[in-house]
């Protein structure tokens, strides 16, 4: 059907989530939409909490359950629910400008060839500012992705999480050729991610485009629990734990019939360099550098990512690698 069906996936967001129901509430469209709010294990009553904000609305809603821990879980679950073509997923901290919907449906609208579509996310602090945000907020899905609005030209493009658009018929296509995410998403506060990233490759390997417009304008909150410096090495670590579990799509990029030994071959090398940049990183370290103590952490966790999910990540390879594109 055609329209958009609004996908907010929460875990004990009842203390966050209001502001993105109220922006929503005051959203403006010229197309048929819906809001699915997906809660993925919440032992806080969100469900409770969100029932009750919008019982006396007129919008098209309902909450989900999702007892499956994990981001992703969470995502399919909504994708599932859903009935419209366009999927918007609205992080529970978020909150949406009023013609978001107006703006992603003219785009998608009058370019078939839009596969996702990402908007630029404005910082909202709950207490002050850290001198280091600026240089690293992308992390935190703020701020604009590309330098102009159209399509990324960058290969493979990539959009953060957070206010992203999606074309549902190709993710269904992937679903219903047996694909299985080989990354679980944030898991309470296990903050390992690349499932949106994940989701952008699918796309491109189809033949879609990504696109960002600046126009859509969303304000994303930043909770004082997250500024701090601990939490984004967590948060970065979390990021490159996911790494090994793309290689196959880079490799696919590359050949889509590459052969089992060409791709154990890039494994080997991407490997053994990120073990050349370990020992240089390890010899020059000092610890009261940061970017030398985010470096090290991000090298450390894609060396892990590397080895612990050859094995998953090999197989999700040949499972890919049979799908027709």
């Amino acid at each position: 059907m055609n329209g958009i069906s609004i996908i907010i996936c929460t875990y004990n967001g009842k203390s966050k989530i209001a502001k993105a129901l109220l922006s929503i509430l005051k959203l403006q469209s010229k197309c048929d939409w819906e809001l699915i709010i997906v809660d993925n294990a919440s032992t806080d009553g969100t469900s409770e909490y969100v029932t009750s904000l919008l019982k006396d609305s007129e919008i098209d809603w309902r909450v989900c359950l999702e007892n499956k821990k994990g981001l992703i879980n969470a995502r399919i679950c909504g994708l599932n629910e859903s009935k419209y073509d366009i999927l918007l997923y609205c992080d529970d901290d978020n909150a949406l400008q009023f013609d978001y919907l107006i703006i992603g449906h003219e785009i998608f609208s009058n370019n078939y060839k839009v596969g996702a579509l990402g908007g630029c996310g404005i910082p909202v602090f709950e207490n002050e500012k850290p001198n280091w945000f600026d240089t690293y907020s992308h992390s935190f899905a703020v701020g604009y992705q590309a330098d102009k609005n159209g399509k990324i030209n960058n290969f493979p493009a990539e959009l953060y999480g957070a206010g992203i658009f999606l074309k549902k018929s190709v993710l269904i296509y992937f679903l219903e050729k047996g694909f299985k995410s080989g990354l679980s998403g944030r898991t309470g506060t296990n903050l390992v991610s690349g499932e949106d990233v994940e989701w952008c490759y699918l796309i491109q390997l189809l033949g879609f485009e990504i696109w960002y417009d600046c126009r859509l304008v969303f304000w994303h909150e930043m909770s004082k629990e997250r500024m701090n410096w601990n939490y984004y090495l967590s948060l970065k670590k979390g990021i490159a734990l996911g790494t090994g579990q793309l290689l196959p799509y880079y490799c696919l990029f590359s050949n889509k019939k590459m052969s089992d030994i060409k791709y154990g071959l890039i494994w080997f090398k991407k490997l053994f360099f990120l073990l050349i940049i370990f020992v240089k990183q390890l010899i020059n370290y000092n610890s009261k550098n940061k970017e030398k103590q985010l470096g090290l952490i991000i090298i450390k966790a894609k060396i892990k990512s590397y080895v612990t999910n050859s094995f998953s990540a090999f197989q999700h390879f040949r499972k890919m690698k049979s799908i027709k594109f």
